[in-house]
């Protein structure tokens, strides 16, 4: 799917998938008419002995009145544990829902002598209204992960387990929940005792229903992210890590890319301009350090549907003539509208 910038739209210059879990029931009711939002997201938690918690790339908790927050890194590192790169956390809530997600590419972390890679890592979660109350889902995406050498194929079943030497584990697609209208997913938690305890990939959605009368009509801003990957030009793997739209009336985002087929390096430092350009997709523009250098960057993403890979769309052209375009690979472009 080709994308391009439409010149006469209007722009807003103030500016493989694991199966899910359900939690459903009535939830906790307000007695107002507006939900409470609630939600967090972060690429990487890692609690050591010595250190204690190392937290990269974490959005911070969601405001009870919604709102939108994102937070990203090119390159992820905790020194002797972790490396990865192209880490994307967001989390809003408005409308009916809170909505967060988590993504990071090249994972390779090393504990106690173990080791775990992955290609490509995603969690995301999601709390909901409806008239019979609060309701909550998740799942996370795993690619290439390897355990101590030996491919793991995921069974995409939450809380799958991988036990390792020394009675340590690595959980695949934990979920867990402290009630209806509230979910916690990690794609990866590595536990190895007394060395380290890492969770790779967080994303927490939670959310209080109001009680009667109905919820007056919806308000809130239009805002996309989206982490993933597609085939750069030259044939190799493209990551990337975007998230663009308005923020209390003013433009707000991030851009991570990295060109694994001999191409840029990519991070964004500002966005300049958000265009709608049909139901499902959006145009970004800003500012970038392309391989250190300043520059300018062009995103255009569609939101064509459920599951993201193979499916929805991500374009990139750069003011150095570099362009990449493409169905997504892996992870997930996501579109938050007011009511959605």
């Amino acid at each position: 799917m080709k994308l391009h910038t439409p010149m006469r739209r209007r722009l807003f210059t103030a500016v493989l998938l694991c199966l899910p879990a359900f939690v459903l029931g009535g939830g906790t009711v307000r007695g107002d008419s507006s939900p409470a939002f609630s939600g967090q997201a972060t690429v990487v938690r890692a609690t050591l002995p010595v250190a204690g918690t190392i937290v990269l790339a974490d959005t911070g908790p969601l405001p009870q009145s919604g709102g939108a927050l994102n937070a990203s890194l090119l390159d992820v590192a905790v020194p002797n544990l972790l490396t990865a790169e192209v880490g994307h956390a967001s989390t809003i809530g408005q409308g009916d829902r809170s909505r967060s997600a988590a993504s990071v590419a090249r994972l390779a972390v090393t504990a106690g002598g173990n080791t775990v890679e992955a290609e490509f890592l995603r969690a995301s979660a999601v709390a909901t209204c409806a008239p019979g109350g609060g309701s909550a889902s998740g799942q996370s995406e795993l690619a290439a992960l390897v355990i101590n050498g030996q491919p793991v194929v995921v069974s995409g079943a939450p809380n799958q387990t991988v036990m390792l030497p020394g009675g340590g584990e690595v959980i695949i697609n934990e979920q867990n929940s402290n009630g209806p209208g509230d979910i916690t997913v990690n794609a990866l938690h590595v536990i190895v005792p007394g060395v380290a305890d890492v969770v790779i990939a967080s994303a927490h959605a939670d959310i209080t229903c109001p009680g009667p009368p109905p919820q007056p009509p919806c308000a809130g801003s239009d805002f996309v992210t989206g982490g993933g990957w597609i085939v750069s030009p030259s044939g190799g793997r493209a990551n990337f890590a975007v998230a663009g739209g308005l923020k209390n009336g003013a433009l707000s985002g991030h851009l991570q890319f990295i060109d694994h087929g001999a191409g840029p390096r990519v991070k964004g430092t500002g966005v300049t301009a958000y265009v709608v350009t049909g139901p499902s997709t959006r145009h970004i523009e800003g500012t970038a350090d392309i391989d250190n250098m300043p520059g300018r960057y062009q995103v255009d993403v569609a939101d064509n549907g459920e599951p993201g890979h193979d499916t929805d769309a991500f374009s990139l052209t750069l003011s150095t003539g570099y362009t990449a375009s493409g169905l997504l690979g892996g992870g997930n472009i996501q579109l938050h509208s007011p009511c959605h």
